[in-house]
């Protein structure tokens, strides 16, 4: 092996990291825009379909969402014309959003089996081979990072 100096170490770590991150996230991307499609179909089945086995639910939740800073610019012009400090307290101003979630999960009792994983990883293009050689690994690492908690509810802006 090449007697290699510090500063090439990381810059051929760099490299490597580019390129394995495409995949990835490429797939990642990916599977947020498969469960996105998933959780709109899904929310759409909760009034026709029930289960023992999982748990799925929608909830309203009541968010703050800061005004622009046009919409707050131009309510200070109409109250406030000639003073300066008053606008930074208008911008700051919040006002109520309400925004729709489906809440999902494993119910408790249950989890999910390998073929599970293996299928979702086939329908984001991994063949039958691949997903049985990754899946396990994925589900490693996932632990490791503190993100395989199988039960649990989880949510998903609708």
């Amino acid at each position: 092996m090449a007697n290699r100096n510090e500063l090439e170490i990381k810059v051929r770590s760099m490299v490597a990291f580019d390129i394995l991150s495409k995949p990835l996230t490429s797939l990642g991307h990916k599977a947020d825009r498969r469960r996105d499609k998933l959780a709109e179909e899904t929310a759409a089945l909760l009034e026709e379909e029930t289960s023992d086995r999982v748990v799925a639910y929608t909830e309203r939740r009541e968010e703050e969402k800061a005004r622009t800073m046009r919409e707050g610019i131009e309510a200070f012009k109409e109250e406030y014309p000639s003073y300066g400090k008053i606008l930074e307290g208008v911008i700051q101003e919040k006002r109520i959003k309400s925004n729709q979630y489906l809440v999902y999960g494993v119910a408790d009792g249950f989890k999910l089996g390998s073929e599970d994983y293996r299928r979702v990883m086939r329908d984001l293009g991994l063949t039958p081979v691949q997903a049985d050689a990754m899946y396990v690994h994925l589900l490693d690492i996932s632990e490791k990072l503190g993100k395989a908690a199988e039960n649990g509810l989880r949510s998903i802006l609708l």
